[in-house]
């Protein structure tokens, strides 16, 4: 009788061990134990550890988020989020910002975060030379320290974008007062990373690649995996073929782009999945609006019809991505389908306005010609950062060729782009990207669209722009504000005041043994690290 007792006993506890470990199993079949592991990321620049002072612009940017938290985030469509401040109240004049924060976190090496780190923090930050397009730093005269988890920013203006301009990845992250020594000293010496991230420092090999772990203090959701590596790969093809060899097990983004021509052959192997999402960026043309050729607004008009986007997309870009409307894509805080207008591809009608500018082709060469001079101009590119502006600055020059302007491409490398659109403005046309993210559109619009210092604006001059930009940065009112947006973009909408072309994707490739991939919110914050694991 006991034996027979014991044997359903026995049988009873091997089912009811059958059930436990079929309950542990996830909805893919993978035991909740093998969830975890390490990966290797592909990124194609040094991620300069040894410098990644959070008040600096040092080293990988993506590497800012996972080891540095900010007081608040970046969400969808601009919504300000809670992070290590969970409430904040703003005064009612908009210069003095109160921040609670949140109780109970650690720093990385286990000192305490509370309101005299985020003092210290933002006294490395606050009105700094190197830190002067950053409004809010500018503005910021005190940082008062109310009790230990209390502190409020006092700032010298009213200014709408201060909370964003609080996500930005860098330079305005919060760091350990023993980050630098002596420690604790505003003006001290970094030493190392310690923030109060999902991650730490593990080592660093420079030009080589970095390890990340755990940090064990953190206090929002805990990764699941223990241990990230990030390799230095600068040549993008070389980027595919790590993938492909299982080197690596995830590249993309910004910090390891993926040559869109390797995509139809990345779809191919079923070791590997194509992620792509809507980015924030675009790219477009500027106009040098000191040349003569663009002072009518119909020429600027014409070009804007004559540029087959479509077709720029569908057989150039491999179908990733979109052909733009307005300059900015509707990812974007403040666009909207009534906002964003955009020039359709109209030959005829670009052939129309040119005629009326008085362009006409006066000696049958194929270029417009008015008063004795052909319709030539120069359009500046560089291949380096972004490759597939080489074939979209072919495509351009062919369309513009069918509406009688000649147009010479000048390839330019990184640096000499980078002098001649900031520095000398001696370009006609330029090829370049709106900033993303948390700087769209507040601070690209003030930081091309506008004067500084007293030097010229960059992409376009209009003293209705400017004033515009002006009232939109002091408006409080978010109903107020939209209006005023609605008039900013309508207004480089109708006067052409550049070329939007392509809003690109981003795209992550990803091994398939890893798992649980999203999409982060940013492009900086481009994979929601705590949720991948492995099943290999």
């Amino acid at each position: 009788m006991f034996q027979r007792h014991k044997f359903f006993i026995n049988l009873f506890i091997v089912i009811l061990l059958v059930a436990i470990l079929t309950g542990c199993a996830t909805k893919t079949g993978v035991s909740v134990k093998e969830k975890g592991g390490e990966i290797t990321v592909a990124v194609a620049e040094d991620p300069g550890f040894d410098q990644l002072d959070a008040a600096s612009y040092n080293g990988l940017i993506q590497a800012y988020p996972m080891i540095y938290d900010s007081l608040v985030e970046y969400g969808e469509k601009g919504k300000i989020l809670p992070a290590l401040a969970t409430s904040w109240e703003i005064s009612p004049d908009g210069k003095t910002y109160t921040f609670h924060l949140r109780q109970g976190v650690k720093f990385s090496d286990g000192t305490p975060f509370n309101a005299d780190a985020v003092k210290f923090s933002l006294e490395r930050w606050r009105q700094k030379p190197e830190h002067s397009s950053i409004t809010a730093s500018k503005a910021l005269e005190k940082i008062e320290v109310v009790d230990s988890h209390t502190i409020k920013l006092h700032f010298n203006i009213c200014y709408y974008p201060i909370l964003t301009e609080l996500t930005y990845p860098r330079p305005v992250r919060i760091m350990s007062p023993s980050a630098v020594t002596p420690a604790g000293d505003p003006n001290g010496k970094f030493v190392k990373p310690i923030g109060t991230g999902p991650w730490m420092v593990e080592s660093y090999t420079k030009d080589q690649q970095a390890v990340l772990v755990r940090n064990p203090n953190y206090w929002g959701e805990k990764p699941k995996l223990s241990k990230i590596i990030l390799k230095v790969i600068p040549d993008p093809q070389a980027r595919v073929l790590a993938l492909q060899s299982g080197e690596v097990d995830l590249a993309g983004g910004r910090m390891s782009s993926i040559p869109l021509e390797s995509l139809p052959l990345i779809t191919k192997d079923s070791k590997l999945q194509i992620h792509r999402t809507e980015g924030s960026t675009s790219y477009f043309l500027i106009f040098n609006y000191d040349n003569e050729f663009f002072q009518d607004v119909r020429i600027r008009q014409a070009i804007n019809y004559a540029i087959n986007k479509r077709s720029m997309v569908d057989n150039l870009l491999s179908g990733v991505g979109k052909p733009a409307q307005g300059l900015f894509q509707f990812t974007v805080p403040y666009v909207t389908e009534r906002n964003n207008q955009g020039y359709p591809y109209d030959v005829n009608r670009a052939r129309e306005l040119l005629a009326e500018a008085g362009w006409k082709d006066t000696d049958g060469d194929g270029i417009l010609d008015k008063n004795g001079k052909p319709f030539k101009v120069s359009l500046t590119f560089q291949n380096v950062e972004y490759p597939e502006w080489k074939p979209m600055c072919e495509a351009i020059q062919g369309d513009l060729a069918k509406v009688g302007i000649q147009v010479n491409l000048k390839m330019l490398e990184r640096t000499a782009y980078y002098d001649e659109l900031w520095k000398n403005r001696g370009y006609e046309l330029i090829i370049y990207r709106t900033y993303s993210d948390s700087w769209n559109p507040h601070g690209f619009l003030a930081g091309l669209f506008h004067t500084a210092k007293g030097k010229p604006a960059v992409a376009w001059a209009d003293p209705k722009l400017e004033l515009l930009i002006d009232n939109v940065l002091s408006t409080m009112d978010e109903t107020e504000r939209q209006k005023i947006y609605d008039e900013i973009f309508n207004l480089i909408y109708e006067q052409a005041m550049c070329v939007p072309l392509y809003y690109p994707e981003e795209i992550m490739v990803v091994n398939s043994y890893v798992q649980g991939f999203e999409f982060g919110t940013t492009a900086y914050f481009p994979v929601k690290w705590e949720k991948l694991f492995v099943t290999k």
